[in-house]
């Protein structure tokens, strides 16, 4: 019962994007099925998490295409909460967060599904298709940590590729990823990339909003020495940088590396060098880390603030690798990405087709294209909510959660928190006690009982006149 005081007191913050009660009450058991959920089977298995009535089924799925609710503000809340109630667990450097970006494919098998497109996977996983159709999503989260866990807390994602709505749209994924950040509004933090995003103009446009990042080079990369000041002009155009240097070809010359422990593995050893150099893609100077690995061999780690520590660097880009945890608890656990909405009026699309241009489609047609890409985006970001709110509990009652845990687990010690999985058993173990207590959100419990499937009012009967 006290998991669920602290999640719903949370999720009392997000009334204000919804302009009715009856619209924030499904709301609330959107977010319910998504914790508490045992199938992965879409919009089905959050009514079955939530013990909803098939008859009601429909009613959930008008919620996501419902107007009443307002995604920009439930975006805006969100990031208000994770802000106000992780503040004392977000990883700070320098006075600055650290935020983690990624993309990722999700398959989807659907003809008249929008924003579905012949998709490519680079991945050593054999369990992986080289080529799925799908949607291309690109996500923002922060990262916090709890105890000696980091977690990856998410914020937002977007489709971000299959559709275009004029021809004169040739905005990049890396453009793209830049207006959800100037969306968010979030300034003077570190983000960490993947080598994709290593590009001078991506980098130009995160300083202007006093963003820097922090990211891994690749094998080809070249930078420049500072150039040194000529007492005498000669003919020509004035240079504006000096000698070309391979990056990677500097591993094989005597650099003064310093060894130092891992940062956040104290049993592991690592050497680095630190170097500054031209990079000409970005116009000016940008900081360089050579490291080497004992297991994992040369890299180079490179950041656009010149005033940040090596160690540091190594420490965020080591980070990273958190994002693609969270993938992997979001597709799996919570299940952000199983949405299955179609739009009756779309083409089937046939497999291995790329984007779909409507430059020459009728307006009525284009504003349903867009209102069934918003439901996607307000399915994925209430999965979003769920996952964080889940992670919260993690972090802030983690003593809670084990002791309504239920069962076994061998990896159950003192200073590890319990994962998603956890906390979502212990959620669904007291789920029945939330709603018979009529102590706390009464008006809320009512709404859900009326809606409720029989077979579970089973169970919540007798107790309810035991109490009586």
């Amino acid at each position: 019962m006290e998991l669920w005081r602290i999640w719903l007191s949370l999720v009392n913050s997000f009334e204000g994007a919804c302009s009715r009660k009856k619209t924030f009450f499904w709301l609330i058991i959107v977010l319910i099925g998504f914790t508490i959920k045992f199938d992965t089977l879409g919009v089905t298995s959050l009514a079955r998490g939530a013990g909803i009535a098939s008859m009601y089924y429909t009613s959930m799925l008008h919620f996501f295409t419902s107007t009443s609710v307002n995604l920009t503000l439930l975006q805006s809340l969100w990031i208000k909460t994770v802000f106000k109630n992780f503040g004392s667990s977000i990883v700070h450097i320098n006075g600055r967060c650290i935020l983690a970006g990624d993309g990722i494919k999700i398959g989807k098998e659907g003809k008249k599904m929008p924003g579905v497109k012949w998709l490519h996977q680079e991945s050593d996983s054999n369990t992986k298709a080289e080529y799925i159709m799908g949607h291309s999503i690109q996500a923002l989260s922060i990262l916090a940590k709890g105890l000696t866990t980091h977690f990856a807390i998410p914020l937002a994602a977007q489709i971000h590729e299959g559709i275009r709505f004029t021809y004169k749209d040739h905005r990049t994924l890396l453009d793209k990823m830049v207006e959800l950040l100037s969306e968010l509004s979030l300034s003077a933090c570190y983000l960490v990339l993947d080598k994709y995003y290593v590009s001078g103009g991506f980098m130009k446009k995160l300083i202007s909003l006093k963003i820097h990042i922090v990211t891994m080079m690749k094998q080809g990369a070249v930078a420049y020495e500072p150039l040194v000041e000529q007492k005498s002009q000669g003919r020509g155009r004035p240079k504006k940088y000096g000698k070309k240097i391979k990056l990677f070809d500097l591993f094989k010359t005597d650099l003064p590396f310093i060894k130092i422990r891992m940062p956040g593995d104290q049993n592991l050893v690592i050497e680095y060098c630190k170097k500054e150099f031209f990079w000409r893609p970005f116009g000016g100077m940008v900081q360089f880390v050579f490291t080497r690995h004992p297991k994992r061999g040369n890299a180079i780690v490179m950041s656009t603030d010149l005033t940040l520590s090596p160690s540091d660097m190594i420490f965020i880009y080591s980070l990273r690798f958190k994002i693609e945890v969270m993938f992997k608890q979001t597709v799996h656990q919570i299940g952000s990405f199983l949405y299955r909405f179609w739009l009756k009026s779309m083409s089937p699309k046939k497999r291995g087709s790329g984007d779909q241009n409507l430059q020459f489609c009728s307006k009525k047609y284009k504003q349903a294209v867009a209102k069934k890409l918003r439901s996607y985006h307000l399915f994925i970001l209430l999965g979003f909510i769920a996952h964080g709110l889940v992670q919260y509990l993690s972090i802030y009652a983690h003593e809670v959660v084990w002791k309504n845990y239920g069962t076994w687990l061998r990896t159950i010690r003192p200073n590890t928190l319990p994962s998603e999985m956890v906390v979502s058993l212990a959620m669904k173990n007291t789920y029945n006690e939330f709603l018979v207590d009529d102590e706390y959100g009464s008006i809320f419990k009512k709404f859900v009982l009326q809606k409720m499937d029989p077979k579970r009012l089973r169970y919540l009967i007798p107790k309810n006149a035991e109490a009586a």
